[in-house]
């Protein structure tokens, strides 16, 4: 399917949702203008979150780092994560928003179809189960595979106009960082940066 065509279909989602929509939004990056990542490095990023997102909910910062280099993670932890994981003291704002890469990792593991992902929905109560914590991910990682990216794509239009949404005011039951950490996540996946701190959440 083409972008056009995407951008129609999920204009027409959107719509019987109540959500509104703007006619006039470009479409997503084509596939020649993108560098999609490897199953590999979805899957070693997504293990790298796993264990950055233990900030938010009290784990010790030396026990996550430990982990993260025994499991050689530590190259798929940006360097704003890095000097988190290394601050002396977590702020409260902080904190919070280190608290919604929650939902980076349910895209992730959307991608690596290891689960299903409602688009209106906060993350799955089973998603913690998904990746091996506290243990070599090495298996984990090789056997790893992505859906396809005609998929992937159209998930990277369909948050876009969500988020171009959720700027505009509309109501919803999910939350804009919600929107953002998958889109983030999704555009990650889909190659429209390389650092995963540079996507331009712009719409």
């Amino acid at each position: 399917m083409d972008l056009i065509n995407i951008k129609n279909k999920n204009e027409a989602i959107l719509k019987a949702k109540g959500i509104k929509v703007n006619p006039n939004l470009p479409t997503i990056e084509a596939l020649p203008e993108v560098n999609p990542r490897s199953a590999s490095d979805v899957a070693k990023r997504a293990c790298a979150l796993s264990y950055v997102v233990g900030l938010a909910f009290g784990a010790e910062p030396e026990f996550l780092i430990k982990n993260l280099k025994d499991y050689v993670l530590w190259d798929f932890v940006t360097e704003k994560e890095k000097s988190l994981l290394k601050a002396p003291e977590i702020l409260p704002e902080e904190e919070n928003e280190l608290s919604w890469i929650v939902e980076a990792i349910q895209a992730l593991a959307w991608c690596l179809g290891v689960i299903d992902m409602d688009n209106f929905e906060g993350c799955s109560d089973e998603l913690s189960s998904k990746f091996p914590m506290n243990e070599d991910p090495k298996k984990f990682i090789i056997g790893s595979s992505l859906r396809s990216i005609s998929e992937i794509q159209d998930q990277c239009d369909f948050h876009y106009q969500l988020h171009w949404a959720a700027i505009h005011g509309q109501a919803m039951k999910i939350s804009e960082a919600l929107i953002c950490e998958r889109r983030r996540a999704l555009d990650w996946v889909y190659g429209v940066e390389r650092d995963w701190d540079d996507i331009p959440l712009y719409t």
